[in-house]
């Protein structure tokens, strides 16, 4: 199974490098990978030449075999994928990115305010976007003044009171 790991976002310089956004909260994982694919099957993997820290937070430059600037640069906003088998263990209370997208959001008395659509890394914290039945979008950052409980079982995430969150963000 292949897992999306990281976002291409442009190219960099003029010997086809790429600046990548890891989608995982432990990006030094990108270091140990060998090979990205760029769709959600095993076909025509990337190897990578070379990959170091770029500039900003979380970002990174990845240069792979064969691929000249011309070619990164129809790269550009795809997401790469790595099989899930090269994924290293996880602690616990750590999880994946992919592992929470289409977890229920709901509260203490039950009410649904959507489903999990995309997580965001924003430096020391990750925020979620949340779509709810209505096609309404919105951001709650993943820290413990909003979340209480991630429910891997039950595929929930239970948030505290977020009423004024949303509210703040449709204005």
């Amino acid at each position: 199974m292949l897992i999306p790991i990281a976002k291409i976002l442009t190219t960099h310089g003029i010997k086809g490098e790429l600046k990548i956004s890891p989608l995982v909260s432990y990006s030094e994982i990108l270091f140990q990978i060998k090979k990205f694919y760029l769709t959600k099957n095993k076909k025509n993997p990337l190897e990578i030449e070379s990959i170091r820290k770029g500039p900003g937070y979380n970002i990174f430059l990845v240069k792979f075999k064969d691929i000249d600037f011309e070619e990164a640069q129809t790269l550009t906003k795809q997401t790469l994928y790595i099989d899930l088998e090269e994924l290293p263990a996880l602690e616990e209370d750590e999880f994946y990115y992919y592992q929470i997208i289409g977890f229920k959001v709901k509260d203490k008395d039950n009410f649904l305010w959507g489903e999990v659509k995309e997580i965001m890394p924003m430096g020391e914290y990750e925020l979620i976007l949340v779509k709810n039945q209505n096609g309404i979008e919105f951001y709650i950052p993943l820290i413990e003044e909003y979340v209480e409980e991630i429910d891997f079982q039950s595929k929930i995430i239970l948030v505290k009171d977020i009423k004024d969150l949303v509210e703040s963000q449709r204005l």
